[in-house]
């Protein structure tokens, strides 16, 4: 029996959570009614570059069957059920903000209670469950180290430390040793991801427990992240797999439970166009040269004192939790041997799960150290202190953030013109990739930023050179040619264009009539139904 004190103690935790949790996603976006615009935090403006049009074209355009916004034409290559679920939130009245923090609020707070929950469980220890809750709010890397060699240690550190608007480290963007993805920065970004891990941990807890009736739902769970997030059905299918394996009294349930994939599978064949790249390229993201020591340097520097901690609690954990070191251990094996998708940066959610699980080996060590004598107790303190304060100091960059404004709909003259003078499965070329203004009215755009559909497996290269011979057309029936082949329905053209595309002016502006025009701006949007009968 659970004792009063410790349900008080419990239910307080939940409301911290759920505190942090929905104060992150609202933190981080917001809409101001009254000017109509959409407030971008500046750090999760880039993500959302993508994350606006795919959810955008859901609420107001006609996406089904789902194609990706910023490279239609082919089926998605993305997992999209996440950002589908949210447009049509929209769409049924949900604001956007409401319609997409709920969700992420909800999932990330799903994933923070089902740590503690499955910490708790496989350790038999509530201390254990609070304290990998713990570290995987505070990130247990030495980016502090990072802090406090710009600010050095002085009566002012606490005051820089809450004033700090930075990510100390955030690499390999800042060309340093420590990645960006172990902060929670990655949860504000990448919206769908705490949700998926939520129902990765939520079958690996159902699989690890003696809940035999429920292990017929985590095929249904595990089949569902082929559309929220693929990483996370590698991750939960790996711990699914070593149970049927290592487990012959599960063994029955858990095939029963496979066919609870199949809809998914049916779906996802339907649906999007899985092309897995899956390639030999070691060490992840680490500098080189490649030696042994610059390997475990370099991981010591990410991971902090969980690097060693992590294989110390796995030899001291009770047998309940050794049943899952070696999928555990294979989510820091695999991304380290292997790269699963165009960019070798994706790799990180593997090795975020790693982190997540293996924090439980931290916490459960240490609570092993607390049981000894007044020293070891002050022993685990300080090592808990050093695999915190880079979270610590790592959150004060969100919380002093400031927004980009972007007029949305009903701000936006160019955005209301797609939204009423076009239809909804319209394809628009366009001249300048982030935030286009047919983006915002749930438009697909022929090319979007060539980074987010390199990275999602499409052949950039191909339609960026279609995109340049057509604003490059020496004639209208040269242009008209391309379009019709193309079946772009509009064409925006902007002085303010990306710099690859070197349009003819003089052939779009005396041979084409617009169909939209603002010559102070100069913005022109072109009908191709109307100029190229």
């Amino acid at each position: 029996m659970i004792k009063l004190k410790t349900y008080a103690w419990i239910t307080a935790l939940v409301l911290v959570i759920a505190t942090i949790s929905f104060w992150l996603m609202f933190h981080t976006f917001s809409y101001d009614n009254v000017n109509k615009q959409l407030l971008i935090s500046s750090k999760i403006y880039s993500d959302f570059a993508s994350h606006i049009p795919h959810i955008r074209s859901f609420s107001y355009g006609n996406n089904w069957p789902p194609q990706l916004p910023i490279f239609p034409g082919e089926k998605t290559r993305y997992h999209y059920l996440f950002f589908a679920v949210v447009g049509y939130l929209e769409r049924i009245g949900l604001p956007i903000n409401l319609a997409l923090n709920i969700p992420s609020a909800l999932g990330f707070l799903a994933l923070s209670l089902l740590i503690f929950i499955t910490g708790s469980k496989l350790f038999s220890s509530l201390k254990v469950g609070l304290l990998s809750t713990i570290f995987f709010l505070f990130n247990g890397s030495f980016s502090f180290v990072s802090f406090f060699n710009k600010h050095p240690l002085s009566s002012n550190s606490v005051k820089e430390i809450i004033s700090n608007v930075a990510f100390p480290s955030f690499g390999p963007w800042d060309g340093g040793p420590i990645a960006a993805f172990w902060n929670l920065n990655i949860y504000t970004n990448q919206r769908h991801l705490g949700l998926s891990f939520a129902i990765a941990m939520l079958a690996i807890y159902i699989l690890t427990t003696k809940k035999s009736q429920l292990i017929h739902l985590t095929g249904f769970l595990i089949g569902s992240l082929l559309l929220i997030n693929q990483a996370a059905f590698i991750i939960a299918s790996a711990y699914c797999l070593w149970i049927f394996t290592t487990d012959s009294s599960k063994r029955r349930n858990i095939l029963f439970a496979l066919f609870g994939i199949v809809p998914w599978v049916l779906i996802m064949a339907d649906t999007i166009n899985a092309s897995p790249t899956i390639k030999l390229n070691p060490f992840f993201l680490m500098p080189k040269p490649i030696n042994i020591f610059n390997f475990i340097k370099y991981w010591v520097l990410n991971f902090g004192i969980h690097f060693f901690l992590i294989p110390i609690g796995m030899i001291f954990s009770p047998r309940s939790a050794k049943k899952i070191i070696v999928p555990t251990l294979l989510l820091f094996i695999a991304p380290n041997v292997w790269q699963f998708s165009p960019d070798m940066i994706n790799n990180h959610k593997l090795l975020n799960f790693y982190t997540i699980i293996g924090s439980m080996f931290s916490a459960g060590f240490l609570v092993h150290v607390w049981k000894f004598n007044p020293l070891a107790k002050l022993v685990a303190v300080i090592i808990s202190t050093f695999l915190i304060l880079g979270g610590v100091i790592d959150l004060f960059p969100i919380k002093n953030d400031y927004y980009i404004k972007l007029n949305d709909i009903g701000n936006n003259q160019q955005a209301d013109f797609y939204l009423i003078h076009t239809s909804p499965s319209d394809i628009v070329l366009n001249s300048h990739w982030l935030y286009h203004p047919a983006s915002l009215a749930g438009r697909s755009i022929y090319n979007g930023y060539s980074y987010f559909t390199w990275s999602y497996g499409y052949d950039q290269t191909t339609r960026e050179i279609f995109t340049k011979m057509i604003y490059q057309s020496e004639s209208k029936s040269q242009a008209c040619s391309l379009l019709k082949i193309t079946d772009i329905n509009h064409v925006q053209l902007g002085k303010y264009h990306e710099t690859f595309i070197h349009p003819n002016w003089k052939m779009w502006l005396s041979e084409f009539k617009p169909e939209f025009s603002d010559p102070g701006l100069g913005e022109y949007v072109y009908s191709v139904k109307e100029n190229c009968p």
